[in-house]
C-alpha cells in the first residue's frame, strides 16, 4: 500500500507557461486511484497555479499544505492558511485560481471513474474547453442557447466555502453498528462544503480508537490524509505508523482492505475522502465475516457472508421440468 507525504514529496513536473507556472507531483497514478484525482502543486510567489476557471461536471477541493497562497474566486482574493480545505462546486460558483507562494493538494471528482464528460470555462480569456481537449473562444460560436453567451456568469454566484481541518470542532458520534460506524468523534463536511459527488469526514481518534473496522468496498473509493498524531494503518501488507501529511488511497476491492487505528498516546486527527456518494455499494468486513449492502447513503442491509445463497434460490419455476 503506497503512502505519500504531501508536505515532503519532491515535485517532478513543471507545468504552465509565463506567470502560470507550478511544480507538480501527481498522486492519482502513484496511489492507484480510480475515481478521485489528486495532485500536489507548489507555486512560487508571483506565479499562479493556472488560469482562472471553473468546470461543469467536476467538483474540485484544495487543501493547503504550507505557505500563504492567495485564492481568487467570485468573491475576490483572500490569503489561505495551512490546514484549510476549500470547495469548488461544478459551475460558475466554483471559479478559482491559486496564487503563490504555497503548496496545495488539488483533489477532483467527476472527470474519471464513471466516464462523465466535462467542460472548462475560462472567464478572463472567454474560452471554453471540452473533451478530449478542444478549445474555442465564445465569440467563435456559430450559435448559442441558454444564458447570454451560452455560459452563466460567475458574478451572480456565491463562492465555495472553506473549513480549517486542523481546528474544526468535532463532537463524539453515536455508534451505528449496522452502518459500521464506531462511537468515535467524527464530522461529515459534505453539507458544509456543498459537495454533491463526494464526501470528506474528519475523525478524531483517542488512544485505542479506530476510525472503522478492518474493511474494503466495492463501488467506493476512499482516501486518507493524516492531519495530526501518529495513527497506525493496517492493510493486507501489515501495519504502518503514519505521520501528519501522509496521504493514502484505497481503491475498490479486497486488495485495499484497511483499518486506521490510534495506538499512540496522543490524539490523532485524520480526514477521509470518499466517492461516489449516495450510490449503491458493498462494504466487506473480513474480521467479522459480514457485508453491508447500501442502496444509498440512507438505506441498506447487513448480512453474514456465510448466509449467502445460490443465484437461482427461490425463483418461481426453477424446479420446473425442462
Amino acid at each position: 500500500m503506497a503512502v505519500v507525504n504531501v508536505a515532503a514529496c519532491e515535485p517532478d513536473l513543471e507545468l504552465g507557461r509565463g506567470r502560470f507556472r507550478s511544480d507538480a507531483f501527481d498522486l492519482t497514478s502513484r496511489l492507484g486511484a480510480q475515481w478521485i484525482g489528486a495532485t500536489v502543486f507548489a507555486t512560487a510567489a508571483g506565479n499562479a497555479h493556472g488560469p482562472y476557471h471553473y468546470h461543469h461536471g467536476v467538483e474540485e477541493w484544495i487543501y493547503v499544505v504550507s505557505g500563504s497562497p492567495a485564492l481568487r474566486d467570485p468573491d475576490g482574493e483572500r490569503v489561505l492558511a495551512p490546514g484549510e480545505l476549500v470547495a469548488f462546486s461544478s459551475g460558475p460558483s466554483g471559479a478559482h485560481t491559486i496564487l503563490g507562494p504555497g503548496r496545495v493538494v488539488m483533489f477532483s471528482v467527476g472527470a474519471r471513474g464513471w466516464g462523465e464528460s466535462f467542460v472548462t470555462v475560462y472567464p478572463d480569456s472567454d474560452k471554453i474547453g471540452g473533451a478530449p481537449g478542444v478549445m474555442f473562444r465564445r465569440s467563435q460560436a456559430l450559435a448559442s442557447w441558454g444564458p447570454p453567451g451560452g455560459v452563466a456568469t460567475a458574478a451572480a454566484e456565491t463562492a465555495g466555502p472553506a473549513v480549517d481541518l486542523r481546528s474544526l470542532e468535532v463532537t463524539p458520534a453515536v455508534a451505528d453498528p449496522a452502518r459500521g460506524d464506531p462511537p468515535v468523534s467524527r464530522l461529515s463536511l459534505r453539507s458544509r462544503l456543498g459537495a454533491r459527488t463526494w464526501d470528506a469526514t474528519i475523525h478524531e481518534l483517542a488512544p485505542g480508537e479506530a476510525a472503522a473496522p478492518y474493511h474494503f468496498a466495492w463501488c467506493l473509493e476512499e482516501w486518507l490524509l493524516v492531519l495530526a498524531g501518529s495513527p497506525t494503518l493496517r492493510t493486507t501488507e501489515g501495519q504502518t505508523q503514519l505521520s501528519p501529511g501522509d496521504l493514502a488511497c484505497f481503491p475498490e476491492g479486497p486488495d485495499s482492505a484497511h483499518q486506521l487505528r490510534n495506538d499512540a498516546d496522543g490524539t490523532a486527527r485524520v480526514v477521509t475522502f470518499s466517492a461516489p456518494v449516495d450510490r449503491p455499494r458493498s462494504v466487506f468486513y473480513p474480521d467479522e465475516g459480514t457485508v453491508r449492502i447500501h442502496l444509498s447513503d440512507h438505506e441498506g442491509f447487513l448480512f453474514r457472508l456465510d448466509d449467502q445463497i445460490d443465484y437461482w434460490d427461490g425463483e418461481p419455476g426453477i424446479d420446473a421440468p425442462v
